[in-house]
């Protein structure tokens, strides 16, 4: 299984640091604004509070003000990039790892190994941790330099913390498009399937949060992932934490059994 996993944390080692290059673009590009916005803080603040609360829960969290570098950095970056834009992502990538082989017939050879499809299933997801946690760490590093050099400063712990959970959250998105992967022999299905319920559990958190439904979105992996409560206000919740982490091996083993039990004659 590990040399599964080896091969193909190797065959996506380019796409992370794709990935990673794109993100610390983003990175730069953001902070670089800071300064000029936060001349105009007042007026943006402004509207923040004329913004619907659905509208401000989806793009901006839980902030109430772009004037300090940890509120700009949750609406501008982590609450965008992180919690939208990289979950889907990693469902989508996710979505591909059994259902690409099975699509393309070769999956058996795969399997002729001496390992169990289970042990294939939980293999091919564990090649995606070493780009999770690779993309967070260039990441961290790169939020922290900018910050240092526009002339601010920010709690690094607090900044570690983010992307620490931030793994966890990832990994969970990544969780559901594995389990669309073992489900669909299409590569194009499972990859819809995955992402589309990634976004859609994003939509059903924003549209029930602090409703009389509120409970419904409590299914939703975005409800456990709050970059502003980290960053802003250093609420570290542990029962988060461990609600996505328990999250990811629940999804992982389920998708291991149903693989081990399903029928690939089709």
């Amino acid at each position: 299984m590990l040399e599964l996993t080896s091969f193909e944390a190797g065959r996506r080692l380019r796409g992370s640091l794709l990935l990673a290059g794109a993100m610390v673009a983003l990175i730069i590009l953001t902070i670089a604004l800071f300064p000029s916005i936060q001349e105009t803080g007042a007026d943006l603040d402004a509207y923040l509070e004329s913004l619907p609360p659905e509208a401000t829960r989806a793009f901006v969290g839980n902030v109430t003000t772009l004037t300090t570098i940890e509120g700009y950095l949750v609406s501008q970056l982590y609450q965008f990039g992180w919690v939208l834009l990289l979950a889907i992502y990693y469902a989508y990538a996710a979505a591909s790892t059994v259902a690409g082989e099975v699509e393309r017939g070769t999956v058996g050879l795969t399997l002729a190994l001496p390992v169990t499809r289970s042990r294939v299933v939980v293999g091919k997801f564990l090649s995606l941790v070493p780009g999770v946690v690779l993309l967070n760490a260039i990441t961290f590093l790169m939020v922290y330099v900018g910050v240092v050099f526009v002339g601010e400063s920010i709690d690094v712990t607090h900044l570690f913390a983010v992307h620490a959970y931030s793994i966890a959250y990832l990994l969970a998105c990544a969780g559901v498009g594995l389990a669309a992967s073992v489900a669909f022999n299409s590569v194009r299905r499972a990859q819809t399937v995955g992402a589309g319920s990634v976004f859609g559990l994003f939509l059903l958190d924003t549209f029930t949060f602090e409703t009389d439904y509120e409970w419904i979105g409590d299914v939703a992996f975005s409800r456990y992932f709050d970059p502003g409560a980290i960053l802003v206000d250093g609420d570290l919740s542990w029962a988060d934490l461990s609600v996505l982490v328990v999250a990811v091996v629940v999804l992982v083993v389920a998708s291991g059994e149903y693989f081990e039990r399903r029928d690939l004659s089709g």
